[in-house]
């Protein structure tokens, strides 16, 4: 990559518990672990890796330690936002060097060259719901943000509620209620980002709300299924997890997926044996 280039990873909905907890009968800390084996070997030039929420899933102090233990491992530095299920004091116990805006939100705005990186703390602690929320002072800080973001490059919001719907609708339930107030500061402000990412959904989905490009991160654990009618209860799955890769350049934009739990064959496409079926 060139300097002006940016290289960073996104996981999303680990739901980590105490050391041992399993949900759904996956360990977090397991796939947490493949995780990290893959993105160390693979993508060393990585600015960070960004957790987009959902980091615990009933927000206890021994959930985040065990997290923590878990991260040690890790070679890039770690960002980590909080999502519906997380708990602002347990976690700031455990990583107490973590984003504060200065009203105690788990929020920021960084400067790279190739892009800035504002996240977002949309947790609803105070209302104990699962909707996502932005108040007052998150909101000034929103546009605080907006204004101090160079114009010069690309800025890529990350939050993890949706803010607008999604056609899942169990999911949907769950939105962001402070939509029309973002919005509002957007263009107050004249500056929409140019990217938004999400966890919560843990669907892999790809759209634009009102013109802005969003995507939504499949879910380090277990996935929402694929179904748009159930109106009440979530419908789950046990399909394979990914991480996604981010590639920001002067050019493009860029988001692959990897399925790091893959372990079937790897072969040349015109390889006769393969296209045959079978594989050495």
């Amino acid at each position: 990559m060139s300097g002006h280039d940016l290289a960073f990873a996104i996981l999303t909905d680990a739901h980590f518990g105490p050391p041992g907890h399993t949900l759904y009968g996956i360990d977090p800390r397991v796939r947490l672990d493949a995780a990290i084996d893959v993105i160390n070997r693979d993508h060393p030039d990585l600015a960070f890796v960004l957790f987009a929420g959902d980091l615990a899933d009933l927000g206890e102090a021994e959930a985040y330690e065990n997290l923590a233990g878990g991260l040690a491992r890790l070679k890039a530095p770690a960002i980590l936002m909080l999502g519906n299920h997380d708990r602002r004091g347990p976690f700031r116990t455990v990583f107490p060097d973590a984003d504060d805006d200065g009203n105690g939100f788990v929020q920021a705005l960084r400067i790279f060259p190739a892009a800035s990186i504002l996240t977002l703390d949309t947790l609803d602690e105070d209302g104990q719901t699962h909707v996502g929320t932005l108040c007052v002072k998150r909101l000034e800080f929103l546009e605080r943000a907006l204004r101090e973001a160079p114009e010069d490059r690309p800025l890529l919001l990350f939050q993890h509620h949706h803010s607008g719907k999604v056609g899942v609708r169990s999911m949907d339930r769950y939105i962001m209620r402070d939509a029309e107030a973002q919005w509002a500061v957007f263009e107050r402000v004249g500056r929409r980002p140019d990217a938004m990412f999400h966890g919560h959904v843990h669907r892999p989905i790809f759209g634009l709300w009102r013109g802005v490009p969003y995507y939504i991160q499949r879910s380090l654990m277990h996935q929402v299924g694929f179904d748009f009618e159930a109106p009440d209860q979530i419908p789950g799955t046990l399909e394979a997890p990914d991480y996604a890769l981010v590639r920001v350049s002067p050019e493009a934009l860029t988001v692959h997926h990897r399925s790091f739990l893959y372990d079937g064959p790897h072969f040349w496409l015109h390889d006769e044996t393969a296209v045959e079926g079978r594989f050495e």
